[in-house]
C-alpha cells in the first residue's frame, strides 16, 4: 500500500523534454489509434503522446540515477505497433525484465485522491514483468494563494507506484472505454523505491 509519500517527482532536463517532443512528433505522423479507444482528434492524441513519452523519459531517467541499468525499446520511427513494453530492466538474477509504463491525467482529482480511486491503464494483456503508473493532474480551483493548473504540467506529474505482473489478476469494465482495468486501485501498488532492490 502506498501513500503520497510514497510517491517519486522527478524532474526533466530541458534536453530530456524537447526529445519528448521530437518523439511525440515522430509517433503522432504514423500513429493509429487502437479500436477500444475512444475516438481522439489530432490534438487530443497529440497531448497524450507527449504524456506518454514524458512518462517514460521520467521513468528511464530515475532509474539511471538510482544507478540501475535500464534502456528504452520503443523504435519510435517504426510504423508497426511495439513489443507492449516500453524499457528493458536488469534483474538482480540477469534476467531481463519488461517494463510497461502507463501515463493518465487527472482534470479534478488530487494525488491523494488518484491514489484512493484510480487504477493501473492496462488490460490484461499488456501487463508486463514490471508496470509503472504515472500521472498527471490539474488543479482548476487552486486555494487563493495558488495558480490554476489547467493543462497537463511538469511540476504536477509524478512516478505513483509499480506492480508485479502477477500483482493484479481482477480486471473490470473501464469506466468510459471500451476496455478493461484492474480492479485493485493505485493505493495497492508498490512503493517506486521498492523496485530498486529487484534491479542491478
Amino acid at each position: 500500500m502506498i501513500t503520497v509519500d510514497d510517491v517519486v517527482r522527478f524532474p526533466l532536463s530541458a534536453a530530456h523534454f524537447a526529445q519528448c517532443v521530437a518523439n511525440a512528433q515522430t509517433v503522432a505522423a504514423h500513429l493509429v489509434d487502437r479500436p477500444d479507444l475512444h475516438a481522439r482528434d489530432d490534438l487530443e492524441r497529440f497531448i497524450h503522446l507527449l504524456m506518454g513519452e514524458v512518462a517514460e523519459r521520467m521513468v528511464l531517467e530515475w532509474l539511471r540515477a538510482q544507478g540501475k541499468a535500464v534502456r528504452s525499446t520503443v523504435d519510435k520511427a517504426a510504423q508497426r505497433p511495439d513489443g507492449g513494453h516500453d524499457l528493458v530492466l536488469r534483474a538482480t538474477d540477469g534476467r531481463e525484465l519488461f517494463c510497461s509504463v502507463k501515463s493518465s491525467l487527472s482534470y479534478k482529482l488530487t494525488l491523494e485522491q488518484i491514489l484512493a480511486t484510480c487504477k493501473l491503464a492496462t488490460k490484461a494483456s499488456e501487463l508486463r514483468d514490471v508496470n509503472i503508473q504515472v500521472y498527471f493532474w490539474l488543479t482548476l480551483n487552486p486555494d487563493a494563494a495558488a495558480s490554476r493548473v489547467t493543462v497537463p504540467a511538469l511540476r504536477q506529474s509524478a512516478l505513483l507506484g509499480w506492480f508485479a505482473k502477477g500483482d493484479l489478476r481482477d480486471f473490470a469494465p473501464y469506466r468510459h472505454e471500451k476496455r478493461q482495468a484492474p480492479a485493485p486501485t493505485l493505493r495497492t501498488a508498490r512503493p517506486m523505491q521498492s523496485l530498486l532492490a529487484y534491479l542491478v
